[in-house]
């Protein structure tokens, strides 16, 4: 068979067991996830009203140290964004931070704060890849 008719059937093929296994996957699991937010977001707020952003920051470094799953991921993603928006403001928090569409800098940076905090778990720093984010939205609001 020609590579380009392995290539026509391929990836159409491939397109459709990756949404299949998409919708599946949501169908198993937004109830849990949808449990899971408003856990934290819950917990976020209740954080928020005697800490500052920099104990947001700390707090879900601290927490991910543990995180293995996708739900302890987009649950620690939560927490930080409500804990910055209801905390008391750090100026520290966006000091040093990249800009928002330099993905090889938020990348570095993200690590880099990870190592700092002593936490080699990848997780870390996907959640804490949210602060340039977060920081650009607060920017934009003042």
């Amino acid at each position: 068979m020609k590579l380009r008719y392995i290539f026509a059937l391929g990836i159409p093929l491939f397109a459709v067991l990756t949404g299949l296994s998409f919708y599946f996957y949501w169908q198993d699991n937004h109830q849990v996830l949808a449990q899971v937010e408003a856990q934290q977001t819950q917990a976020a707020i209740e954080f928020a009203k005697k800490n500052d952003q920099m104990a947001c920051l700390s707090q879900v470094i601290q927490q991910s140290e543990n995180c293995r799953e996708a739900n302890c991921t987009v649950g620690l993603k939560v927490f930080l964004s409500h804990c910055i928006q209801h905390a008391a403001t750090n100026e520290q928090l966006c000091e040093g931070v990249p800009e928002l569409h330099d993905y090889l800098a938020k990348v570095s940076w993200s690590v880099s704060v990870c190592r700092k905090a002593k936490v080699r778990n990848g997780n870390c720093s996907n959640i804490v890849n949210e602060i340039p984010q977060l920081c650009a939205t607060t920017n934009t609001s003042l």
